[in-house]
Order: C-alpha cells, then sequence, then structure tokens
C-alpha cells in the first residue's frame, strides 16, 4: 500500500491550510447561526464545498483524496462544520446518486451555497434505530403522498428548510422492501417541530410531526421501496470519513496534556490506560485508510461503516471519560455555566458523547449489521 501523497495533492494540501489560517471563524462566534451561515459561504467561494461532487452540480470535481485531505485539514484546524452539514455530507451525495436530473437541478446548488438547510427524519418513538421497523407512513393520493408519522432525535431539524424523510410505502413483503425516501419541505402545512433539551443544555434534537403532509411524487428520491438502498447509501457517507482519525488523535492529545497537567503523568495506571486508548486511534487511522480505499475503488462497504461508527462513538466517550476523570471531583463544574458552557471542557464533552453512541445508528444495531452482514452469524 502506498500512503504517499503526490506533488499536487500536497500542494492541494497546503493551500487548504493556508486558507483555513487566514478565514477561520473565532470560536467565540461559533454557535451564531449568522456567522456559521457565513462561514458555509465562504467554504463554497472557496471550492471547499462538495469538492468530490461532480462540476455540472457546482461540485469542485475533486478526486475522493483530495476531499480526504480536505478533511483532514478541517479536522487538525478543528474549524467548524459547514452550516448546512448533513445536507453537504449525505444528503447532496445521496440526491446525487440516486435523484432526477431535475432533483439535482433544484437541491444541489442551493445546498453548496448554504441557501437551503436539511435534517434527517429516520428515528421514531418505537422504532428508533431499527429503521426497518419504522411506522410513518405515506400514502399514495394522485400526484402526491400523504405523510402522517412522528420522527424523534432529528438533528437541527428546528432550523432546517428541508427533511431527508424515510417513510413506509407499503406494509406487505419484507419490512426493508417498503420503505421510501421524500424530501419534505419543512414548511409544508402539517408539519411540526418540538426542540427537546439536552442534557447540556443545548436543544439540538427535535420531535417533529406530520400531520397529512402533502408531498409531491416529483419530491420522492429513487423508486417506490427504494428507501432502504437509498439509506444504507447515505449512512456510509454519515458514519465513514478520514477526519474521524484526526479528531480521535485531537482529544487524545487533550487527554495527555490533561494527564500531565494534572500530574498523574508518572503513574502507571494512568500511563496503561493511556497507551491502550492510543493503540485504539491507531486502529481508527488504519481502518479509515482502508475505507478511503474502498472510496477510491467505487466499492461500499456498510459493513466497515458499521465496524467504523461503533468503535469511533465508543472510542470517544472512552477518551473523554479519561479526560473527566483526571480532574478529580472538579470535572462536573460546567466551564461558563450550564447556560453557556465551554464546549472544550471535559464536562461538556463527556455529557455530548452520550449521544454518540446512539446518533447515526445505536451501537446494539451496528453490532447486528455486523454479526449479520460480516461474520455472517444467524438471526
Amino acid at each position: 500500500m502506498d500512503l504517499t501523497y503526490t506533488p499536487g495533492e500536497e500542494r492541494f494540501r497546503a493551500r487548504v491550510r493556508a486558507w483555513l489560517a487566514t478565514h477561520l471563524p473565532d470560536p467565540a462566534v461559533r454557535t451564531d447561526p449568522a456567522r456559521l451561515r457565513q462561514w458555509h459561504r465562504d467554504l463554497h467561494a472557496a471550492g471547499f464545498l462538495g469538492t468530490a461532487w461532480p462540476a455540472e452540480y457546482g461540485g469542485a470535481g475533486l478526486t475522493p483524496i483530495e476531499q480526504a485531505i480536505l478533511n483532514e485539514e478541517m479536522a487538525r484546524a478543528d474549524a467548524p462544520n459547514a452550516s448546512g452539514g448533513m445536507g453537504v455530507l449525505w444528503v447532496g451525495p445521496a440526491i446525487i446518486r440516486f435523484g432526477t436530473e431535475a432533483q439535482k437541478r433544484r437541491f444541489i446548488p442551493p445546498i453548496l451555497a448554504g441557501d437551503e438547510h436539511w435534517c434527517t427524519g429516520y428515528s421514531e418513538p418505537n422504532a428508533g434505530s431499527d429503521l426497518a421497523a419504522l411506522g410513518t407512513s405515506a400514502v399514495r393520493s394522485g400526484d402526491a403522498y400523504v405523510v402522517n408519522g412522528q420522527k424523534i432525535w432529528t438533528t437541527l431539524a428546528h432550523q432546517s428548510d428541508w427533511c431527508f424523510l424515510l417513510v413506509r410505502t407499503a406494509r406487505t413483503g419484507p419490512k426493508q422492501a417498503g420503505l421510501t425516501i421524500l424530501l419534505v419541505e419543512m414548511r409544508s402545512p402539517g408539519v411540526a417541530v418540538r426542540p427537546l433539551r439536552q442534557i447540556t443544555g443545548d436543544t439540538e434534537f427535535n420531535e417533529v410531526f406530520f400531520t397529512d403532509v402533502a408531498v409531491p411524487v416529483a419530491q420522492r428520491l429513487g423508486d417506490e421501496g427504494e428507501g432502504w438502498a437509498v439509506v444504507r447509501s447515505a449512512l456510509v457517507d454519515e458514519r465513514s470519513g478520514m477526519a474521524t482519525a484526526i479528531r480521535v488523535d485531537e482529544v487524545l492529545a487533550d487527554l495527555v496534556a490533561s494527564v500531565r497537567r494534572t500530574g498523574r503523568a508518572g503513574d502507571p495506571v494512568w500511563r496503561q490506560r493511556v497507551a491502550a486508548l492510543a493503540i485504539e486511534c491507531a486502529i481508527v487511522r488504519t481502518a479509515t485508510l482502508r475505507n478511503l480505499t474502498d472510496q477510491l475503488h467505487g466499492r461500499l462497504d456498510p459493513g466497515l461503516a458499521s465496524a467504523l461508527k461503533l468503535f469511533c462513538s465508543e472510542l470517544n466517550q472512552k477518551l473523554t471519560e479519561a479526560g473527566h476523570a483526571t480532574l478529580g471531583p472538579a470535572g462536573v463544574l460546567f466551564p461558563g455555566g450550564m447556560g453557556s458552557p465551554q464546549r472544550t471542557s471535559w464536562a461538556y464533552r463527556m455529557l455530548y458523547d452520550r449521544c454518540l453512541t446512539i446518533a447515526g445508528g445505536t451501537s446494539e444495531v451496528q453490532r447486528g449489521v455486523i454479526a449479520q452482514r460480516v461474520l455472517g452469524l444467524p438471526r
């Protein structure tokens, strides 16, 4: 395996790094929605959004390697995500893969420009991460589907213009075969959003209710009953990426600094704990390189994506638990208070990271996927 970069790729890395050095938003304004929207537009103007998307849809037409380099440099600089994160990370790629030409022309440009933001409607109160068990229904009525049901844990639904919505269009046959993706405008009559207060004090998640919401058939993504394939593709985009390795390495570096700062560096128990976590971070780096290789060869590997998501989400929790433990009793304190906590503090990180083994598919679901589809074990 050749792990070196070409001279052209190294020049691209240098360009990204230099641009970030002069355009990165100040941490003090990273919770301001208006500033984050401007950051999204800055990234787009520089050609750093949708870098691997086809140029005819507004992408930069760059290679997957260049996309990985960009992700790596963004993570290394601790740059905030684009404000339309879900649209860029997996909704846009899904529309490019499965959408009609009219859908690509309609939705891709405003995603890249930051003019329209997306949320993802997967989980439900009675289904959770078992997407095949969801009950939100879409019944065909002429040129529209009538949608009824509820979603939960819908990230940023209260700030979104559109929803990438997984619905049930058939109740006969295999459960997965009855699923369809609809592109739903959040201002449609019958859509109601209710924010959920989290343990960190944030209101990032939401409940979303759909009552007789009419969605044009032209806003169906892919064929009716193809929703499972669309979602599997989108989840690979959501669960994998080179930036994951950089971010866990950064948390590891913060942990090492905290261990030294609190005088624990000479403690053999702590040294062993940090060493074990460092080994797991190295495993993440290797796995993300394997995932990148799959992308370069056009392979879709949901099993590896599930394994990477499971491993990384639990590793993040272990890292922040260790960082929190270095502070002893002071670890329970929230710098800045619950109303405006410092999001880099160990207290905030430990509480926030509770959601990582739920978001994007619970650890239990990932283990089931790996057991059945990778190891070939019976249900």
